[in-house]
């Protein structure tokens, strides 16, 4: 599995922190990364992993960034009791369709790899 975001790239923010806040030690990040490893780990396995490339499409990347922060974000939170949010579900059916379209079946219309992830 190839990982492509970092805690930097709005997994923070979109958890209520600034890049450079206080509130969150070494341990912290580092519950976040594993987090958000993870959350990638997830939505690659419940999607399809034969083509790396497919998740740095610019009409993928958005999508798939959204729903590995639904995930991390919400494993952070609630790291004992946390499932899958519904709004990671409903991006992931909606990348599923998607990965279909673009490596099973073929089809390469609106699927121009971007510069996304390292």
């Amino acid at each position: 599995m190839a990982n492509y975001l970092s805690v930097d790239d709005g997994l923070k923010r979109s958890l209520g922190y600034l890049d450079d806040d206080d509130l969150l030690d070494d341990a912290s990040i580092t519950r976040l990364q594993s987090s958000l490893v993870a959350a990638e780990n997830f939505v690659q396995r419940a999607v399809g992993d034969a083509d790396e490339s497919f998740y740095k499409s610019d009409d993928v990347f958005d999508l798939y960034k959204l729903a590995c922060f639904a995930i991390a974000g919400n494993w952070f939170t609630h790291p004992s009791s946390a499932n899958s949010s519904t709004t990671a579900k409903q991006i992931i059916g909606q990348l599923r369709a998607r990965y279909d379209e673009v490596i099973i079946n073929g089809s390469t219309s609106g699927s121009v790899p971007a510069e996304h992830g390292n």
